[in-house]
Parts: structure tokens; C-alpha cells; sequence
């Protein structure tokens, strides 16, 4: 580790010195007729493991790690589903009639609520970021509708927490459209 990554773990360390300690002890300690067969049993782990050590760190290369994008900007994760034509006009349904979906990008909870509408219908839905820190927040707002949990749910001028299924969500809403989501 040392040499590759240029760092140690010092549990690792730990683990290797207890390991190592505890041989030592079994050795010293135990009373056996003949030593031979278990300092050759120790000589073989051993042997495997910095063999295995060895062969591990030739394929650890830190210049061949892949350089990960960290995001400047406090936004949602991407939504990696689709949506049906019936979610998307709940979507446009929910916009209309000033329903408004109160979120926090961090929020795993509004994460899974937008993937049950899929990334197209989503684009469609008034979303309001309460996360302070969040890109385009509108945190007093949340703040000013006494939004406590995410995500929420605005809905006749009453809050609504929690993940909604969207057939629940249109029942509450009086959707009339299609609800086969």
C-alpha cells in the first residue's frame, strides 16, 4: 500500500501486527511434540499472502484511476427512467393546477418520488428546491410553508409529506386522466 498508493490504512497495520502477534504466541505457547509442520504450515500462509499482496498491488496503479467528475453545484441525481404518455399528462395535469413538489437534492426519498414519474414528466412538474445550499433554491419559501419533510406535496393550499404513489397522488388531486402509470 505504502509504495502504490502512497498511503497506509492503520487498521490494516493493525490487523497485520495482531495476525503476526498472535502466531508468535501460538508458537511460544502451544505444546506440540513437533514445531516443524506448523512453522511450515505458517511459512505457506504467509507465502500466499504476499504472493497474493504482490500480484494484487502490480494491478493497483493510481495513475490509471479513472478521474470521477464531482458535481460544482448541489443538484438532484440524474432520473434514469422513463415516463409513459400518462405520467407525463399528470405531469402537465399537476403543473396546471399549481401543485407544487417541494424537494432537496440530497433527499433520497424525492429522488425515488421523481423516478416514479420518469425524467421526462418530471421536467413538466413545478419543483421547488428547499435545500439552502441547492442550485436555484427557494428556501424561504419552503421556510414560509412550514415544509418540514421532503418530499412535500402542496396541494389545495395543504402540505402533503412523504413519497406518494401516483395513483395516490391523482386520487388526491382529482385527477380525472388515464391513471395506468
Amino acid at each position: 500500500m505504502f509504495f502504490k498508493i502512497q498511503a497506509y490504512c492503520f487498521f490494516c497495520i493493525l490487523s497485520a501486527i495482531l495476525s503476526f502477534s498472535i502466531f508468535i504466541i501460538s508458537m511460544i505457547g502451544a505444546k506440540f511434540e513437533s514445531r516443524e509442520p506448523m512453522i511450515f504450515r505458517g511459512f505457506i500462509v504467509a507465502l500466499s499472502v504476499l504472493l497474493g499482496g504482490l500480484i494484487w498491488s502490480t494491478n493497483v496503479d493510481p495513475s490509471n484511476a479513472i478521474d470521477v467528475p464531482s458535481p460544482t453545484e448541489n443538484v438532484s441525481p440524474i432520473i434514469t427512467t422513463s415516463s409513459s404518455p400518462q405520467n407525463v399528462k399528470f405531469a402537465k395535469f399537476l403543473r396546471e393546477n399549481n401543485i407544487v413538489m417541494y424537494s432537496a437534492y440530497w433527499c433520497p426519498h424525492c429522488h425515488d418520488q421523481k423516478q416514479l414519474f420518469g425524467k421526462e414528466a418530471v421536467k413538466e412538474l413545478q419543483v421547488v428546491e428547499c435545500a439552502k445550499d441547492g442550485k436555484d433554491n427557494n428556501y424561504k419559501l419552503c421556510q414560509t410553508k412550514g415544509i418540514e419533510g421532503f418530499p412535500s406535496w402542496e396541494i389545495n393550499g395543504e402540505i402533503y409529506s412523504g413519497t406518494r404513489d401516483l395513483n395516490d397522488l391523482a386520487i388526491m388531486t382529482g385527477y380525472q386522466g388515464n391513471t395506468n402509470f
